[in-house]
């Protein structure tokens, strides 16, 4: 059973946000939409309640649709970053006709097998990094978590191994495997930060490439503006849930 946390009355218009990889409270710093939506976070494999499980896209994607049925609403709204946004295209391209609106932030769909060779060399590193309490609660304070929030993450990534952060990166997902993307009439929003890579840039331009996704690149943001950047983020996000919940 997948694990979740949910914000916000649940009559209000549901929107299901896909945290980044590690990251349960990617969103912390838009719950306060909670006063307008009913907002889910799912606790996606190798964060929170699901941290000691590797991340496996094809088996995530399914309890993902499991719970989505689940709440037996007729639309719901994703929002997903990083990896949370590759999963959230995933779902969309599966179920396009549960969803009333779909935003990337920071989808990575165009994998260069040098970069996700690298980031997988540096698994055994990185899962030592954050198994060190300390450090990954200045992490969660750097990101504005909550002390409740940066303490959990300190608490949970204990049981993230090379394994896990390693299926991170050798999972990624690559756009032009999902040729039925292109023809998706969902209303879409992709986002990236203009301090971002190469690849998450030409990402961007990919997921473009659907008439039906709007792009943005957002200034003087890194690929954690969620949680840095989200007074800017938040009115961009603001503006376009509002035109896309009064349509449905």
């Amino acid at each position: 059973m997948l694990h979740y946390d949910e914000y916000g009355n649940k009559n209000n218009p549901t929107i299901l946000l896909l945290h980044g990889a590690g990251a349960l409270d990617t969103f912390c710093n838009q719950y306060c939409f909670s006063g307008q939506y009913h907002l889910i976070v799912p606790h996606l494999y190798g964060a929170g309640k699901s941290a000691d499980i590797v991340y496996d896209p094809g088996m995530m994607k399914q309890e993902l649709l499991d719970l989505i049925d689940s709440l037996h609403k007729k639309k719901i709204g994703i929002i997903g970053h990083s990896l949370g946004g590759q999963l959230a295209i995933m779902l969309v391209c599966e179920r396009q006709n549960q969803f009333s609106f779909a935003v990337f932030l920071s989808a990575w769909v165009n994998p260069n097998p040098k970069t996700v060779k690298m980031y997988c060399s540096l698994a055994g590193m990185a899962a030592k990094m954050l198994h060190i309490k300390w450090l990954v609660h200045f992490q969660g304070k750097y990101w504005n978590y909550t002390k409740e929030q940066a303490n959990y993450m300190a608490d949970y990534s204990r049981f993230i191994t090379p394994q896990i952060y390693q299926s991170f990166f050798a999972h990624t997902l690559d756009l032009r495997s999902l040729p039925e993307y292109l023809s998706i009439k969902v209303p879409m929003l992709a986002i990236c930060g203009s301090g971002e890579v190469k690849d998450m840039k030409l990402s961007l331009d990919m997921l473009g490439k659907n008439a039906c996704c709007q792009t943005m690149i957002l200034p003087k943001a890194g690929h954690d503006f969620p949680m840095r950047n989200s007074k800017e983020l938040n009115v961009v996000l603001n503006n376009f849930l509002l035109g896309k919940i009064k349509e449905n």
